[in-house]
């Protein structure tokens, strides 16, 4: 009788031991990994980026929204003519994560490009990447093309594209059925409205 008590003591003191183990060693795993970051953009602001006010003051670096940022300028063209953009691209590991648009000095937009899908969202929800026909069902907006290659909509704000080659022989989208089943927003972008300055 003494041996199976001795046994079973030694029995429950390992497997004790062993839960022990396996806990310490799930808790040194969650530690290691860093808490993804989630950034909104609302009202204009991502971050230390605000639309209305002038490029200033803003960090060479944000954790975990951006690493870099650069000034840049972009000359654009149409039936109507040419023109020049200004801009800063941000970036966070050599992807591109969203462009501030200036004009005579102040932030006027911020558009979310492919590298911030897992890391900024509006304030409902979208991102990029996100399905197009969710978003087509969710927001009821009249949808347009551009000459870019896109086709876009516009709610308040925000205006969300959606690349040619994602829609089912159409330029613009009437239906659910006019976006191919894996069709994603491709940019989203939030226009600080003239004579809010």
């Amino acid at each position: 009788m003494k041996k199976i008590l001795i046994c079973f003591i030694m029995l429950a003191g390992a497997m004790l031991l062993q839960a022990q183990v396996q806990r310490t060693q799930v808790q040194q795993r969650s530690i290691s990994q860093p808490a993804t970051k989630t950034f909104t953009l609302v009202n204009g602001k991502l971050g230390p980026v605000q639309t209305g006010v002038k490029f200033a003051n803003i960090p060479a670096t944000y954790s975990g929204l951006y690493d870099k940022y650069t000034r840049k300028t972009e000359t654009m063209a149409d039936e109507d003519g040419e023109w020049t953009v200004e801009y800063y691209q941000f970036t966070k590991a050599g992807k591109n994560i969203f462009r501030a648009n200036i004009d005579a000095g102040k932030i006027v937009s911020i558009t979310l490009q492919a590298g911030s899908a897992s890391i900024v969202k509006t304030q409902e929800g979208f991102y990029v990447g996100y399905s197009a026909r969710t978003l087509f069902t969710k927001k009821r907006m009249e949808w347009e093309t551009y000459y870019q290659g896109t086709c876009f909509a516009t709610s308040g704000h925000y205006t969300y594209e959606v690349n040619d080659e994602d829609l089912n022989n159409t330029d613009i989208p009437y239906k659910v059925a006019d976006f191919k089943p894996n069709a994603k927003v491709s940019s989203i972008t939030y226009q600080h409205s003239i004579g809010e300055y």
